[in-house]
């Protein structure tokens, strides 16, 4: 009825229960054992995974402030480029200003390039060339103006752009700063907030290559900034000095053609002077003439008057002795003698009317050479800032006639050519 090893009172299978509870125990050990290793596994994993967490945040705000700095640092050189290139507008407006007073003040007014037209010489093509250079300039500043408010206006919206990338990455370093910093109360404390719209992410490369993109355009805009500004700077010093040669170059030449003017001017006096003496000259030979003219045909009648006393001879005495011949050879010869007198007479006519068309054409030439002349002083003083005499302005109908001394080199006043200083950039009225 028993089995072997049985005893009193202990019922059957016991051994089974115990061996089925020692593996249980068995197992339960091995299971805490197992749950034990899992929480150290866990919370070693937990550590480790929360250290590597914090360096590659910091890491990542590492970054996020480094494109911040670049984009800070480049923001505020394209402030600065723009700074630069408001003075320029500013500066290339003044010199605007200063080349529509100097078309209008020094060239038109001063110069008055056409004043002698239709007549023109390398005096009236130096002052043309130097109006039309003017104008020329002045389109091309105002050209270069235009092309300065794009550039302008281009560096704003990067800038714009650059400064609206700043406030992100400093958004986003707040929030991986804000990151950092969140526990297990405020996750309770935020679990309650409505479901927030899922935002689209992008990979790290194509954030890093929108940061490159956004530097290289910066960086394009601030060069083509800096390029600009030299142009400008260039093209002002090119104003300088080619006005500076132009204005040289045309005072050089008025001076020259002044000085030439006045000396034809001198000359033609000396001429007429000359010519009215031979004109005196002729008139007192004319005037003899005329006297030994008059005193020819005195004698010729007296001659003739002789002879024909002598032919109421009486028919006797009528002969051809040498009285005869004497009266007549004087009589021919007194002839002669007229004829070239009246011959005479008509060159020193012909020579009066030369003379006088000469004097006339002196005249003409005076009037003309005395015109230029007056002109040339009134360009002179115009062009040097001094006021113009009022009888230089009087009418020239009078001046052939007397060749008023204010036309000689003598009265001309003295002149000195003001070379044309290279631009000071104090000279704008504007501040920095």
């Amino acid at each position: 009825m028993f089995c072997e090893g049985e005893y009193l009172g202990c019922p059957r299978g016991v051994d089974d229960l115990r061996s089925i509870n020692d593996r249980l125990n068995a197992r339960v050990i091995d299971q805490l054992n197992e749950s034990q290793e899992l929480v150290m596994i866990n919370s070693f994993a937990r550590e480790t995974n929360e250290y590597q967490f914090k360096n590659c945040l910091q890491e990542r705000i590492s970054d996020i402030s480094s494109w911040r700095w670049v984009f800070e640092d480049l923001s505020k050189r394209i402030e600065e480029a723009i700074e630069a290139l408001k003075y320029e507008h500013n500066a290339l407006r003044v010199v605007v200003e200063r080349l529509t007073n100097e078309i209008e003040d020094r060239s038109r007014d001063a110069s008055k390039p056409g004043a002698l037209c239709p007549m023109q010489d390398s005096v009236e093509k130096n002052i043309l060339e130097e109006y039309n250079f003017l104008r020329e300039e002045k389109k091309n500043f105002e050209k270069i103006i235009a092309e300065l408010d794009k550039q302008m206006k281009c560096l704003e919206r990067t800038k714009k752009r650059i400064q609206e990338d700043i406030l992100k990455k400093q958004e986003a370093i707040t929030v991986e700063n804000s990151c950092a910093n969140v526990d297990f109360s405020s996750v309770l404390r935020n679990s309650g907030d409505g479901k927030k719209k899922r935002k689209r992410f992008s990979s790290l490369a194509r954030w890093e290559n929108r940061c490159v993109s956004l530097k290289r355009l910066g960086l394009q805009a601030l060069t083509n900034a800096v390029v600009t500004r030299q142009q400008v700077r260039g093209a002002r010093v090119h104003l300088s000095i080619t006005a500076q040669s132009h204005a040289s170059k045309v005072d050089a030449a008025i001076r020259r053609r002044l000085h030439a003017n006045t000396s034809k001017l001198e000359e033609l006096c000396w001429q007429r002077e000359e010519a009215i003496k031979d004109m005196n000259s002729l008139n007192e030979e004319l005037i003899m003439t005329e006297k030994s003219l008059v005193e020819t045909m005195e004698q010729e009648r007296l001659v003739a008057a002789r002879l024909a006393d002598r032919k109421l001879r009486p028919p006797g005495e009528l002969t051809k002795d040498d009285v005869d011949r004497k009266l007549k050879d004087e009589l021919g010869r007194l002839r002669h003698f007229m004829k070239h007198l009246r011959s005479n007479l008509d060159r020193i006519s012909t020579l009066q009317n030369h003379l006088s068309d000469s004097v006339a054409r002196m005249d003409c030439y005076a009037e003309d050479i005395s015109l230029v002349v007056r002109l040339d002083q009134d360009r002179m003083n115009l062009r040097l800032g001094e006021e113009v005499k009022c009888e230089s302005q009087t009418s020239t109908a009078t001046a052939p006639s007397s060749y008023r001394r204010r036309d000689s080199p003598h009265s001309i006043p003295e002149v000195s050519l003001t070379a044309i200083m290279e631009e000071d950039e104090n000279d704008y009225p504007f501040n920095d």
